[in-house]
């Protein structure tokens, strides 16, 4: 242990060395230090290179693209430039009078149009399967009459209504003949049906390829080219749309009426216009992108020049930048060096402790400590063993061995769990972080315990405190949580604090009204006991008079016969002569203050008289061997030189209750003030 202790103190210098560095580097907050002068450093940089951008926004434009959004992009660029930029140096007007020519009609180059394929249109709208009349088989016995009324597109029409008629003719409403539908099934034979399938995929076929293209067409009106004739090609798309309508609906018409025979018109002197349109389109603007060319050029090379005159007009404050920001990313560049080593090293240190840690770190002594204070206070039902091959882990078991964890008490629970984590506030529960630093918070350890655990429990906390007090071990700071006013008493007994609180303790009291929680701190403890707060009365010198007779018969009755089990007559027999007298005498007053109301204007106790009987008070506990408890409850210095014998009152100094002549006998049996 001395080894991980020294090591402890030794990882220390590292750990406060590292807080003076971040200190230095970023502030006590993170927010200031050498990085926050370095930010500052480059904020007053950004905000002079903006003046320039304002300054020259107008004239040079051109030059400002892209960079005119944000002041650190424009920073940014302009540092660029002081490294690389070796352009000729040249003067505000002449850089204004050239800006005008060349960024007047500065503009990027256009992109061709991609050509629209109209391939497919030729074939579809040549299609042999609409120049022919599509009818049925003529071998079957409908057929003659169907090809004489030439009606077999109604009657394929009908064949649906007679089969859902399922009997009736749906025209005459007669019994159908037999075989009839079979008859019109066998006339639209599959020959018939494959040819209506060569319409359908005619009619979505042409579909499709029509809305491509007028698709496509519709997205360069929408996004005009610079260089396209929008009026031409608006002319010939409107036609080109009439022209795929109307064979749409000529298809459509087909569809419905297999057997008539249609032709559509043909769409390529449309498509042939627009596609030279686009041809025309294209070769104008490579012609207008060669002729740009040389104008970007010049752009280029006057940007450049832009950029060389505003790096020397911010010549001081880049260089006042770059000095200032270079000492201060040495230094900080420095800390983080000397940083990172000491973190190295205090990991290091970590590691060597931690190795040790491991060579001495066993479940063994903690099962021994907790069974040890076990036997000491009695609990010999059950103990602790170390779990078999599992050796870092224990199991509770009882004298024969046998398992207990599952029939503790709920206090036996309690108990051993507290002894648990007690041993733990020295330890880890892994084999490092024994000299890790703690913050421990008891919060009502003493539910379900008996007195005598309750005491041990109190007597451990007590010890927790006084090594934290003494800055033994690794606790550094302790909470008590309770509700439980004995268990108070206990864990907070200082014989050496007098009135107020010492000055490494505070005492809170948690009250809540209204689900509204408050804390209030005080400079003394605040709990006591009720026979605690009787003595506060006789040992203030503002004590009232009337009830002090009160204060003291309880007192008696507690601690003397109560607890003593001394009657008042065994008492008083204990007194000799006229001391036995005043001792009667003062039993007699404090039962008649206690049972009896005055009325002040008839009744005024004398201070005097009040100040006698409490030396009889006294009297009596010394009599009765209890002179300790009475100068310890008096908080009386054993060394207090006025703490000697009490002598007797004399008789005349003791007041006489009202009504009695003479200082009353006790009489034997009296029964006791309630």
């Amino acid at each position: 242990m001395a080894e991980i202790e020294r090591l402890t103190a030794e990882i220390a210098g590292p750990d406060s060395d590292i807080v003076n560095l971040r200190r230095n580097l970023v502030g006590e907050d993170s927010t200031g230090g050498r990085e926050a002068e370095l930010v500052a450093a480059r904020v007053a940089l950004i905000e002079a290179c903006w003046k320039s951008q304002v300054d020259h926004k107008d004239a040079f434009i051109g030059a400002f693209t892209g960079f005119r959004g944000k002041k650190e992009d424009f920073c940014t660029k302009l540092l660029a430039e002081a490294e690389g930029n070796t352009s000729e140096l040249k003067t505000l007007d002449a850089l204004t009078a050239e800006a005008t020519t060349v960024f007047q009609d500065a503009t990027t180059p256009e992109i061709a149009i991609a050509p629209i394929s109209f391939d497919r249109f030729a074939s579809l709208e040549a299609s042999s399967i609409l120049a022919r009349s599509i009818v049925g088989r003529d071998d079957v016995v409908v057929a003659a009459l169907i090809g004489r009324l030439g009606n077999s597109d109604w009657v394929k029409q009908g064949v649906g209504y007679l089969t859902a008629a399922d009997g009736p003719c749906p025209f005459c409403q007669q019994p159908a003949p037999a075989g009839l539908l079979d008859d019109l099934n066998a006339f639209f034979d599959e020959q018939y049906e494959a040819d209506l399938a060569s319409i359908d995929l005619l009619a979505a076929s042409y579909q499709q390829a029509a809305n491509a293209v007028v698709e496509r067409i519709d997205a360069l009106v929408a996004a005009p080219h610079r260089l396209l004739d929008m009026a031409a090609l608006g002319e010939r798309s409107t036609a080109l749309k009439t022209a795929f309508e109307l064979n749409i609906e000529r298809i459509t018409a087909k569809r419905k009426e297999p057997s008539g025979v249609v032709e559509l018109d043909t769409t390529a002197e449309l498509t042939t216009a627009i596609t030279a349109l686009i041809a025309a389109t294209n070769a104008a603007t490579e012609q207008y992108n060669a002729t740009i060319r040389n104008l970007a050029s010049a752009k280029s090379a006057l940007t450049a020049h832009i950029w060389r005159f505003v790096v020397e007009e911010r010549r001081t404050d880049i260089d006042t930048y770059e000095t200032t920001a270079g000492t201060l990313q040495r230094a900080i560049d420095g800390m983080r060096r000397s940083i990172d080593d000491k973190t190295t090293r205090r990991a290091d240190l970590i590691r060597q402790r931690s190795a040790i840690e491991e060579t001495i770190t066993s479940v063994r002594p903690t099962v021994d400590s907790i069974n040890r204070i076990l036997g000491q206070y009695g609990f010999t039902n059950f103990r602790l063993e170390v779990a078999g091959e599992r050796s870092n882990m224990y199991r509770i078991v009882r004298l024969d061995g046998s398992e207990a964890a599952h029939s503790l008490s709920e206090g036996e629970r309690s108990f051993i769990t507290f002894l648990y984590f007690y041993h733990q506030l020295a330890g880890s529960t892994s084999s490092t972080g024994t000299a890790v630093e703690k913050v421990v918070v008891f919060d009502d350890p003493v539910s379900s315990l008996d007195a005598d655990v309750l005491f041990v429990v109190s007597a451990l906390i007590r010890k927790v405190v006084s090594d934290v007090r003494e800055n033994v071990g690794n606790v550094r700071q302790v909470f008590v949580l309770t509700h439980n006013i004995y268990f108070h008493k206990e864990v907070s007994f200082d014989r050496d604090r007098r009135s107020n609180a010492r000055s490494f303790e505070s005492f809170w009291i948690v009250r809540k009204r209204e689900n509204v929680s408050s804390l209030t701190r005080y400079d003394y403890n605040p709990v006591k006991t009720s026979y605690e707060l009787l003595w506060d009365d006789v040992r203030s010198s503002d004590r009232p008079n009337l009830t002090i007779q009160n204060t003291m018969r309880r007192i008696v009755e507690n601690y003397l016969t109560v607890l003593g089990g001394l009657k008042q007559d065994e008492i008083v027999a204990r007194f000799e002569g006229r001391d036995a007298q005043i001792c009667a005498s003062l039993f007699s007053w404090i039962n008649d203050g206690s049972h009896s109301s005055h009325d002040d204007i008839y009744v005024a106790v004398d201070d005097n008289a009040v100040q006698g009987y409490l030396r009889v008070f006294r009297e009596v506990f010394e009599r009765t061997g209890h002179g300790a408890h009475y100068r310890m409850m008096m908080r009386i210095s054993d060394d207090d030189p006025e703490d000697g014998a009490v002598a007797a009152a004399p008789v005349d100094a003791v007041a006489i209750p009202p009504g009695a002549s003479a200082p009353p006998a006790y009489a034997p049996g009296q029964p006791a003030a309630e």
